[in-house]
């Protein structure tokens, strides 16, 4: 919460500092238009002025910096500059003349106050209005690209920090792959001498769910037909454990031409664990729907499961899968993705959809 005081407090310093010094440091009576500091009445529009440029500083830093530089963004960007300019003038010239009725000062045009030393035009004064406010708001926008990209630094750090807490993690638990692709393969020979087809199939499928999380996927990009392969043979392995005569409604449907488009790797299988988790009981009960659509430039994924309420998973399983995978999208597509979540009490929905 304090850290929320300090933007507005920093900037009011800094525009005191600048409206209020050369008032104080001049040695003779100073004018600002129609104003003057021998009644106050320069006090007043130099405290609403100091307040005003605080404010659209905080706005523009805050709404006119565009996530894409396209056409649509920038007239966006123009347009939101020119009503801001428009409406923070407009205030700033409105407390102006309130000020001078208050303060007993001219207020038409070619009129002197008898407490002025100086004259000036009023056009110029409105033209300052207008320039003072550009400046401002320019400054404003130089503020927040600093701030963004400040505040894009902070994000990367600690996602690479979190990332590698993730693999620090993922090494402690990690047994050595060629002792368990030997196993494998010793298991897979026994099951051949006694003829046990279901046996090695799973055991070819799990080789394969394992050959692709310790070698496929090490780097940035893998192909999302692997990646669907991976599915498959992870759902595979997980129907094992249901009766084949009344097993649980699985459905997967592929869309579009996925062999020529790279993606993260492991980005998927996490929502796919969560509806096995949650969507199927012990008994085999309940439903899965799948979809995953590609087009040249956005992939739409999509799992819908059945959801029993009361069951929950133990502590031991909860593990970091959606929150891990929610970093991992910021890191790999930051303002490339859309992750929505849908939930009842009976059923439970992620679409995601990613920029290519």
């Amino acid at each position: 919460m304090i850290r929320k005081w300090i933007e507005p407090v920093l900037l009011i310093l800094l525009f005191g500092v600048a409206y209020f010094s050369p008032i104080q440091s001049a040695t003779r009576p100073v004018f600002y238009g129609e104003f003057n500091n021998l009644d106050g009445s320069l006090y007043a529009v130099r405290i609403f002025d100091m307040l005003l440029s605080v404010a659209l500083v905080m706005v523009v830093a805050r709404t006119l910096i565009p996530k894409r530089l396209n056409i649509k963004s920038l007239l966006q960007v123009a347009g939101l500059f020119l009503g801001l300019l428009l409406l923070s003038s407009g205030l700033e010239w409105a407390w102006d003349q309130m000020t001078l009725r208050v303060f007993n000062l001219p207020t038409e045009l070619g009129e002197v106050s008898d407490k002025m030393l100086l004259t000036t035009r009023k056009e110029i004064l409105n033209l300052t209005i207008l320039s003072g406010n550009v400046l401002v708001m320019v400054g404003g926008i130089f503020y927040g690209l600093m701030r963004e990209r400040n505040q894009q630094m902070h994000r990367q750090e600690r996602l690479e920090l979190e990332n590698l807490a993730a693999e620090v993690k993922y090494l402690r638990s990690q047994i050595n792959p060629h002792f368990l692709f030997n196993t494998l393969n010793n298991i897979y020979a026994i099951t051949q001498r006694h003829d046990d087809q279901e046996g090695s199939d799973a055991l070819l499928r799990l080789s394969g769910l394992m050959r692709y999380m310790l070698y496929d996927s090490e780097g940035d990009l893998t192909g999302l037909q692997k990646e669907i392969d991976h599915l498959q043979n992870y759902m595979d392995l997980m129907l094992l454990k249901y009766s084949k005569d009344d097993p649980p409604k699985i459905e997967l449907v592929i869309k579009g031409s996925p062999e020529a488009i790279q993606v993260a790797p492991l980005m998927l299988l996490p929502f796919v664990e969560n509806a096995f988790k949650h969507g199927i009981d012990n008994q085999g009960k309940g439903w899965i729907h799948i979809l995953l659509n590609t087009s040249t430039d956005k992939l739409s994924f999509s799992v819908e499961n059945s959801r029993f309420p009361g069951r929950h998973a133990s502590n031991d399983h909860k593990g970091i899968g959606l929150e891990n995978v929610k970093r991992r999208l910021e890191h790999h597509y930051a303002e490339r993705h859309k992750l929505s979540i849908d939930e009842s009490e009976d059923e439970y929905g992620i679409k995601l959809e990613i920029q290519l």
